[in-house]
């Protein structure tokens, strides 16, 4: 933390006093964070189906449809959701990642909730470069076609889900001309515009697309 240079003085307000402790009392909160990883190295390799819910130590993931622009559920690949090996992430190796074969949202609902979130994906544009997507944080949802890219920058949350939060989204298209892969990483921060929401936080967040989609490390942090 870099210290900042300030003029001592003898007389500090009531409200210069409280912010003081208000700061104090984030910076430990902040200091005492934990932040939990997924790599589904130990996922079993098996189709998951929409309907169902894999437990996990942190939380719940539960397997959803992906819907149209005009609300209809798409038809679900047949494979599922598996573990999938020699993936096109940047730095995994052979590490198993998940693999939506298409059609499902997966929703993540932590135990508690989150300040952040980030995960490794890549996605298959295909030539055309119109996959439809399905993402959506804190009971609010965004439905498009194209890049993942699209919602970088952008806020989504409802106040009684646990706020705002900020995404970003950095890409890389694969370097072989004969690839349609973009791989990159996604960033959730649970917004500071209302400090005082009470709750606020990550409640859940998911992630669904049409067709080929991986997800690699996913790590939250209280």
């Amino acid at each position: 933390m870099k210290n900042l240079n300030q003029k001592q003085s003898t007389n500090m307000s009531p409200q210069v006093a409280v912010i003081g402790a208000l700061v104090l009392a984030l910076s430990g909160a902040v200091s005492h964070a934990e932040t939990y990883c997924y790599d589904f190295s130990n996922f079993a390799n098996t189709g998951y189906q929409v309907g169902q819910t894999i437990p996990t130590q942190h939380g719940d993931i539960n397997l959803l449809e992906v819907f149209d622009e005009n609300g209809n559920p798409m038809q679900p690949n047949s494979n599922g959701v598996t573990s999938h090996n020699n993936v096109p992430i940047p730095g995994q190796g052979q590490n198993p990642s998940l693999l939506n074969h298409g059609g499902f949202t997966i929703q993540v609902v932590p135990n508690s909730r989150m300040s952040s979130v980030t995960l490794k994906f890549a996605e298959n544009t295909g030539a055309t470069d119109q996959q439809l997507w399905n993402v959506g944080v804190n009971n609010e949802r965004q439905i498009w076609r194209g890049q993942l890219s699209t919602l970088d920058g952008q806020s989504l949350g409802q106040p009684t889900f646990g706020g705002r939060v900020r995404i970003a989204v950095a890409g890389v298209v694969d370097s072989d001309p004969d690839s349609y892969w973009v791989r990159g990483m996604v960033t959730l921060a649970s917004d500071p515009v209302n400090p005082l929401l009470p709750d606020r936080g990550i409640d859940r967040f998911s992630i669904g697309r049409s067709s080929q989609l991986l997800i690699d490390d996913v790590c939250m942090t209280e």
